[in-house]
């Protein structure tokens, strides 16, 4: 049966009226727009079902696999769509956020003239218009296009504390002059609405935080999406090869499928042992280093790695759709591919150290140029150093560190309430 014949029912299930179903009386003829776009949504992930059948074994049951790939395609269109409209909610409040906390910050803390504050403003949004630029030409996970993120971000975030010690600090005689230079309207520009990008942003955050680690059962619309996303785009040209725009969209993919995996999967964990939810999340994240090790199969293309990643992908979106998580990837252990491994993290290794270095580095032009903070100030600015410097270097060294700092937590909590209990007995 095709998708196209087999949408209604999926639609039916996504809340979605079928093509040509009558409307009941009294209703607007208009769907609702949140409906039209879960159809649409249901209908494109639906749409790669001829492409995951490709790989089925005959002794598959695929009218049951067929089903269930009917119905995640309705519940993930109906996440997407939930989802995106949270995040373009957020997205709007915190730009009006932005924009009116920004100015409100930049005419508190650094008035002088209209004139000024016009330049802070263009300066920022030639400096914004840059940064995206930037962004938009290194991307893809390249050690100079993180290199370079890191950079603006260090630059634009110190933009503030710089002109805030500019415009109050009683330093030495040649920081009082720069306050009357033109420029320094840029610098207090490009600092304050950085500042202000970084607070706007935090509820959007949180929200992703929560949705990938607050779910009680496993992603499997979230993966479903993801990998039916990879198979969409998996489609060669007429030589026979992956588009390079169709790659890069795989290789993100990818990256967001083993961060699901890594966040969402501990779910399936709880209610179970601290022993239990260990096991559970080594195995995810063995899952996602799995899925990550993909993206060289895309990157470092073969003769035979287009078909062989086809099939890795339809046998973790098999695994997803019956929920047989014992069948998970997990990594090979190939010469080539640990000596791939051993490259990829040298480079990462000196991306770390280099991104670690930058708040010290800061520090020390800042006082060999003869600045210094006040005191409460500068002891905070060389904690804070250091605490990045430490973060950065640990979670390089243990990819598993936020695992870690989980299971602590919860032996921890543990621990307390077995003290607790005790504390009851002995009463």
């Amino acid at each position: 049966m095709s998708g196209e014949a087999e949408m209604p029912e999926a639609a039916g299930q996504a809340g979605v009226p079928a093509a040509g179903e009558e409307q009941p009386a009294g209703q607007a003829a208009e769907p609702d727009s949140d409906l039209v776009a879960t159809f649409a949504k249901a209908k494109r992930l639906n749409a790669t079902w001829p492409m995951f059948a490709r790989g089925l074994d005959p002794a598959v049951e695929t009218a049951w696999l067929r089903s269930r790939y009917r119905t995640v395609a309705a519940h993930a269109a109906q996440r997407s769509v939930r989802r995106a409209n949270i995040e373009g909610y957020l997205a709007l409040v915190g730009l009006v956020a932005l924009g009116v906390g920004g100015l409100a910050a930049l005419i508190g803390l650094f008035w002088t003239n209209w004139w000024n504050l016009v330049r802070a403003v263009v300066a920022f949004g030639l400096f914004f218009t840059g940064a995206l630029w930037a962004e938009e030409r290194l991307q893809g996970g390249r050690f100079l296009g993180r290199l370079t993120d890191a950079l603006i971000s260090a630059v634009a975030i110190g933009c503030f504390p710089a002109a805030l010690y500019v415009r109050y600090a009683d330093g030495p005689a040649w920081v009082v002059d720069l306050r009357q230079e033109s420029w320094m309207s840029a610098v207090q520009g490009i600092g304050t609405f950085t500042v202000a990008i970084l607070i706007a942003m935090l509820p959007m955050t949180a929200v992703n935080w929560l949705a990938d680690r607050g779910e009680r059962t496993p992603p499997t619309e979230a993966l479903f999406e993801q990998l039916t996303t990879i198979l969409t785009h998996l489609e060669p040209d007429r030589r026979g090869l992956v588009t390079p725009e169709a790659r890069q969209k795989i290789l993100a993919a990818l990256g967001r499928t083993a961060s699901v995996l890594r966040t969402g999967m501990p779910a399936a964990a709880l209610g179970g042992t601290q022993v239990t939810r260990a096991v559970v999340r080594a195995r995810a994240v063995e899952a996602s280093r799995a899925v990550t090790d993909l993206q060289l199969w895309m990157a470092l293309p073969s003769t035979t790695s287009h078909e062989d990643f086809r099939a890795r992908i339809c046998d973790l979106l098999r695994t997803v759709l019956t929920g047989e998580y014992d069948r998970l990837p997990v990594r090979e252990t190939t010469p080539e591919t640990v000596r791939r491994a051993w490259h990829a993290r040298v480079l990462d290794g000196i991306r770390t150290l280099v991104i670690a270095a930058v708040p010290w580095t800061a520090l020390f032009v800042t006082h060999r140029l003869g600045l210094t903070l006040p005191a409460p100030y500068g002891t905070g600015a060389s904690i804070v150093a250091s605490a990045w410097a430490i973060i950065l270097v640990l979670g390089w060294l243990d990819p598993g560190f936020s695992t870690h700092l989980s299971a602590t937590r919860d032996l921890t909590a543990l621990n307390s309430l077995s003290r607790g209990s005790t504390k009851d007995q002995g009463g």
